[in-house]
């Protein structure tokens, strides 16, 4: 593939800048080719800039394939990337489901919870037998009522 079809390959995934610069000392240059994705990505790996230095003539003779070997790095960590979130956002919807689920059998009284409230309001309902008028025990029969819902349902506050 020829050098401006593997730099197409990589501004397919992410839009691209190249810096180049000469030393003319060393008869060397270097190019930073530095992607900026286009989604926005959590994985920092891959905005990590190509930084290469060599001569022009080894640039002319390795620079196709070292940019190849970049590309197909980089589509590796995104698909990487992308089954990590796909995973993530998965088990967040069932964990979503099963604390709705749970919230669910939490509000809905069985029918064993059921049967245990009932003397409670049996209790709160009955007549006081011992036809005294003491007030600690008319406390009591409050106390009793307070714990009947408005429904006639009475609430268990230890069960």
């Amino acid at each position: 593939m020829t050098m401006f079809k593997e730099l197409y390959e990589l501004a397919a995934s992410a839009a691209l800048t190249m810096v180049i610069s000469a030393d003319e000392k060393t008869g060397r240059m270097t190019i930073n080719v530095i992607p900026k994705p286009k989604k926005d990505v959590d994985e920092p790996a891959l905005t990590k800039a190509l930084s290469l230095t060599a001569t022009p003539d080894e640039f002319a003779a390795e620079f196709v394939g070292v940019l190849k070997g970049y590309r197909e790095v980089r589509q590796s960590l995104a698909t990487q990337a992308e089954a990590t979130r796909e995973v993530l956002q998965a088990a967040k919807a069932a964990s979503a489901k099963k604390a709705g689920e749970a919230m669910t059998k939490a509000v809905k009284p069985t029918p064993a919870a059921a049967a245990t409230k009932a003397p409670v309001k049996a209790q709160a309902d009955a007549p006081d037998d011992l036809g005294d008028d003491d007030p600690e025990e008319a406390g009591s029969t409050q106390a009793q009522a307070a714990t009947t819902a408005t429904d006639g349902a009475a609430y268990d506050l230890f069960g």
